[in-house]
């Protein structure tokens, strides 16, 4: 397994912080929540875009890379966060992230 480093953000304007990442889609990044956005309570790994944020929340790194790869068809992940908010329909995302359990972030 390789590992790149990939910035995290926690919105679109905060400052990136960077994680040790794999990329088993083009596009997406499975990375385990740094330190300094940890919070005790929260899911620890993350589905995240090439643009530092976040897709989807899993309890296992395994469970992280399948969620990716059972999304990939859905797009072009290399696209722009706003290319991809404008194609993807978010019930279908969610739907297929929960199959490999992965949730919405705002639930971890």
């Amino acid at each position: 397994m390789t590992f790149v480093i990939h910035e995290v953000r926690t919105s679109r304007t905060a400052t990136p912080v960077l994680a040790r990442a794999i990329e088993p889609v083009p596009g997406l990044f499975v990375y385990e929540q740094p330190d300094e956005l940890k919070d005790p309570a929260e899911i620890k790994w993350r589905i995240g875009h090439h643009s530092g944020l976040v897709v989807a929340v899993a309890i296992f790194q395994e469970d992280a890379v399948r969620g990716a790869q059972l999304i990939a068809g859905l797009a072009d992940w290399t696209q722009s966060a706003d290319e991809l908010r404008a194609s993807v329909q978010t019930l279908d995302l969610y739907d297929r992230l929960a199959d490999a359990a992965c949730e919405h972030p705002v639930f971890a």
